[in-house]
């Protein structure tokens, strides 16, 4: 019993299809410049407040994290990294904190930054 053989129209249409759904969204490991830059821009704010026992403003930015950015392993990675940094950093150079209503601000450009970047990655 032989097989027929796909027929070229066929086979050109199967991979046409397959380059365009990997070509619409970014691999797993890959944040474009924009979601990196955005995402450590959280992570930085994240660390920021945590230092500066602002609690409410940090699970906000986790949440916007969770509700805005792709589910990711690098986005958690990217947003821990740069939350660690910012809380070593506040903590070792004695610098003061900024005021609630001023961090807020930079929260809510921040998360306006989060979502552009992401509607441009996919």
């Amino acid at each position: 019993m032989t097989h027929p053989k796909p027929s070229l129209a066929r086979t050109l249409v199967f991979a046409l299809a397959g380059a365009l759904t990997a070509g619409n969204c970014l691999a797993a490991d890959e944040l474009t410049p924009a979601l990196q830059a955005s995402v450590s821009s959280l992570g930085q704010l994240n660390g920021q407040a945590l230092a500066c026992k602002q609690m409410a403003l940090s699970t906000r930015l986790r949440n916007i994290l969770i509700q805005d950015a792709p589910k990711e392993r690098t986005v958690g990675e990217a947003f821990e990294q740069a939350t660690q940094e910012a809380y070593l950093a506040q903590g070792q150079a004695g610098k003061a904190c900024p005021d609630s209503k001023s961090l807020a601000g930079r929260v809510d450009a921040a998360a306006v930054e989060l979502r552009r970047a992401v509607g441009q990655a996919h």
